[in-house]
């Protein structure tokens, strides 16, 4: 009888073993969610950007207002931004600006090397002189897309994203990691 005990008991030791293990290899996988275990901040942030990829949202895109869209005559300056069946990538800067020259043209050889770009975006260098007139068709506004994407996009490029009717602001000053933003949101 002394051995079935010794028995019983090697058996119980082995079962507390392999549950240890199982809840250690459990709790020590970071893709494991573990309900009584929160999510640190890094780790919500990851989840959040890969719901966003999933559904094809971008964060910091923001929404076009509808007052534009209704203030925007199809004559209008720039109104085929809206329409359009491609993204838009727009850039207001003044013209006189050698540092913005010199951005645009490394932005442009950058983006020469990438001609798949052409099939995702139209491109919009806008110069401006230092007093710029906007002209909306539509009588009493000022709320056209000329003068939406002016006051948006001036010192920043845009894209603007027809079919989700939003607009995504790229304010780096530095073409390389601006061209970054353009060729990661092209499918966006």
């Amino acid at each position: 009888m002394q051995k079935k005990n010794n028995n019983h008991g090697f058996a119980k030791f082995l079962a507390l073993l392999i549950i240890i293990g199982f809840i250690y290899l459990t709790n020590s996988n970071n893709n494991t969610k573990v309900p009584d275990r929160p999510l640190s901040p890094d780790q919500k942030k990851e989840l959040q950007k890969q719901k966003d990829k999933r559904a094809g949202r971008v964060r910091s895109a923001q929404n076009i207002p509808a007052s534009v869209y209704e203030n925007t005559l199809p004559d209008d300056k720039f109104a085929n931004i809206l329409t359009t069946n491609r993204k838009s990538i727009y850039y207001a800067y003044f013209g006189e600006c050698s540092e913005a020259n010199v951005f645009l043209d490394d932005l442009e050889k950058l983006m020469k090397t990438y001609p798949e770009l052409g099939s995702y975006y139209f491109y919009y260098p806008d110069p401006q002189e230092r007093t710029t007139t906007v002209y909306c068709r539509k009588v009493g506004t000022t709320q056209c897309i000329q003068n939406y994407l002016l006051q948006n996009c001036s010192n920043n490029m845009c894209i603007i994203n027809p079919m989700k009717k939003q607009i995504l602001k790229i304010t780096d000053q530095n073409f390389r990691q601006a061209f970054d933003k353009i060729y990661q949101y092209r499918k966006w």
